[in-house]
């Protein structure tokens, strides 16, 4: 294994500043917190701000599902709405700095499977199988109305189960990447499989309204998980688009393990060159969050083999204490575990880069530890942004700022 761990001092407690101190006053903070049955609510903190933050007390926005969201130019957007009807929910900050309820794009669908991406106040996409598997739909992020769909049901290959976006939408460059998914479904198996041990990814240039290429990898499969859990992201830095497969998480296959692969800056096609193996540093498990700054990836890797089909399969429970937020170099490979508590993947929000810092979150049963670290990829230095007091778990957070 390629997994070098961090200084250990203090049993890796990370010591939070005194309350109150250096919080930033331009930053408003929105926390989606959890509770046992996912529900909680969406709260937005700007004067009450504090390095250990009670909830009490303070408005919120209630939500059925609360699995957190995305931040685009000050609006919130989710998927499903408050009461968890499918589709994408955009909100605000009222006049008050609350989080409210804005428009709703209501899905033609009754299963939990709307994927989307919005780019700009005016392009945004989403995935409505309903509308056609094989179909990606546009849509105006302001009014948050459909307004027309890209076609890849040339691709199809006439198989049970087939779709284009369902869990990958990405654009770079005036390019959309879609995964493309075609294959079966097995009996107790909510993957599809596909004929071919490989993952692929369509190409479509926006520019020319016309599909350019589909780009294969072989050796794994799925590509993503879930809707509402990213599992790609483009280096800021670079430009370079990484993509992460998680293989089949019921039968956790050896010889096509999970992979984190990449496109890089200007191109189209997968690096055959490149790819980063799930059993280099633990097996059986799989990639399950994903973050790339400045030719390093961001992700986490737990302590002993974990299979999500209900945690027998090695003795592990997939939501204990074993996640553990690492930093793998792009051009070694070598993971360097981070200064933070394990996280027990309660939520699947991936990190973000603001103001020169990452923000992770992490969920602790064992420390009793639900927060946010910030860590400094310049410096390595990291530090504890805030931790909930008798408020649940973190569920999503994100940075606005004036």
């Amino acid at each position: 294994m390629m997994l070098v761990a961090a200084c250990n001092k203090d049993d890796d407690k990370v010591t939070p500043d005194p309350i109150g101190d250096n919080l930033p006053e331009n930053e408003t903070w929105i926390i989606y917190n959890g509770n046992a049955d996912w529900s909680g609510g969406v709260y937005a903190l700007k004067d009450k701000k504090s390095r250990e933050i009670n909830l009490s007390g303070i408005p919120f926005f209630q939500v059925t599902s609360s699995l957190g969201g995305r931040v685009h130019d000050r609006q919130l957007y989710k998927v499903n709405s408050a009461s968890n009807s499918q589709g994408i929910l955009k909100m605000k900050l009222d006049a008050e700095g609350k989080v409210v309820e804005d428009k709703f794009l209501a899905s033609l669908s009754n299963a939990y499977i709307t994927n989307y991406l919005v780019v700009s106040e005016t392009e945004g996409y989403y995935w409505d199988d309903v509308r056609g598997g094989l179909k990606v739909q546009k849509f105006n992020p302001t009014t948050m109305e459909r307004t027309g769909e890209i076609d890849f049901s040339s691709l199809s290959e006439g198989l049970p189960n087939e779709s284009a976006g369902q869990l990958i939408l990405a654009k770079r460059d005036d390019k959309l990447f879609v995964d493309l998914l075609l294959g079966t479904k097995a009996t107790g198996n909510w993957q599809v499989t596909p004929p071919t041990r490989e993952v692929a990814i369509a190409v479509y240039d926006l520019k020319v309204d016309k599909i350019e290429k589909v780009t294969k990898f072989a050796g794994t499969t799925n590509l993503g998980v879930f809707i509402d859990h990213v599992l790609w992201g483009i280096d800021e830095v670079t430009n370079d688009l990484y993509i992460a497969s998680v293989s089949d998480m019921k039968e956790q296959p050896f010889d096509y393990s999970s992979k984190i692969l990449r496109i890089k800056s200007g191109e189209t096609e997968f690096d055959q060159s490149f790819s980063v193996d799930i059993k280099n540093y633990q097996f059986p498990a799989e990639f399950n969050r994903l973050f790339v700054h400045n030719n390093k990836i961001y992700t986490t890797i737990p302590s002993r083999a974990v299979s999500y089909y209900g945690g027998g399969q090695h003795g592990v429970r997939y939501r204990n204490d074993v996640w553990y937020w690492s930093e793998i170099d792009v051009a070694t490979k070598k993971a360097k575990r981070l200064d933070m508590f394990a996280d027990n993947f309660y939520c699947t929000q991936n990190p973000f880069f603001h103001n020169g810092e990452i923000y992770f979150v992490s969920n602790n049963t064992t420390e009793e530890f639900s927060g946010v670290y910030q860590y400094n990829p310049e410096t390595g230095e990291t530090k504890e942004t805030f931790r909930l007091k008798e408020s649940g778990r973190v569920q999503g957070f994100e940075i606005i700022t004036d």
